[in-house]
C-alpha cells in the first residue's frame, strides 16, 4: 500500500508541467499570463481553484482568504497576502467580485482601492490533463510601482501556481486513498 502511494505520487509530480509566466508593461496596464498543465480532472483543479476559504492552507504568502458574500455562482472575495520585497514584507488587502462558470471559468474584478485589476482564469481538458490558462490585467496607482513591480508578480504568480498544481495532486491522491480503502 505504501509503495503504491509512493509511485502515484512519483507519476503525479512528473506529470506536473512548467508553470509558464509573462508579465509585461503595456502603456499604464501591467498584463500578466500564465499557463500550466496539471494530470487531474478539470473538476478536482477547479475545487482547488475556488477553494477560497482554505487558500490560506497552501497558498504561500496567503495571510487570510475569506468569502463575503455568495449569490449563485457571483462570489465576493477579501484576502490579505503577505509580499516580500527586499527587506521587507508588504501587506496587502484585496476584495474582488468573483463570477464563476463551472469547471470553466473564474473570472474577478477588485471592488474598491487605488488599483484596478482584473483577471480570468479558464480550465480546458488536452491529452488527459486539465490545463489551466490565466490573464490579468493590472492598473496601478504610479507608474514606477507598475515597473518595480513586475519580477515580483511574476515570482507570485509562479508560485502560486505552483502550489495549486501541489494541492491539486495532493487532493487526487488523497481521494485515490480514499477509494482504494473502500473496495
Amino acid at each position: 500500500m505504501k509503495f503504491s502511494l509512493i509511485t502515484l505520487l512519483y507519476f503525479a509530480f512528473s506529470a506536473a508541467s512548467e508553470v509558464k509566466v509573462d508579465a509585461h508593461k503595456d502603456a499604464d496596464l501591467v498584463k500578466i499570463d500564465a499557463q500550466f498543465s496539471v494530470a487531474v480532472s478539470k473538476e478536482q483543479a477547479w475545487q482547488v481553484m475556488v477553494d477560497f476559504e482554505h487558500m490560506p492552507q497552501f497558498l504561500p504568502q496567503l495571510q487570510s482568504s475569506h468569502i463575503l458574500s455568495q449569490n449563485g455562482d457571483h462570489l465576493r472575495v477579501a484576502q490579505v497576502i503577505s509580499v516580500p520585497l527586499s527587506l521587507f514584507n508588504y501587506d496587502y488587502e484585496s476584495m474582488r467580485d468573483i463570477d464563476l462558470k463551472p469547471y470553466s471559468e473564474i473570472r474577478a474584478t477588485s471592488v474598491g482601492g487605488r488599483d484596478a485589476y482584473m483577471s480570468i482564469a479558464q480550465l480546458k481538458v488536452s491529452a488527459a490533463q486539465t490545463v489551466i490558462s490565466y490573464h490579468a490585467e493590472w492598473q496601478p496607482e504610479s507608474n514606477v510601482l507598475a515597473s518595480f513591480a513586475l519580477d515580483t508578480m511574476r515570482s507570485q504568480i509562479r508560485q502560486q501556481f505552483m502550489a495549486m498544481q501541489q494541492e491539486m495532486f495532493k487532493r487526487q491522491q488523497h481521494a485515490a486513498a480514499s477509494s482504494s480503502q473502500t473496495h
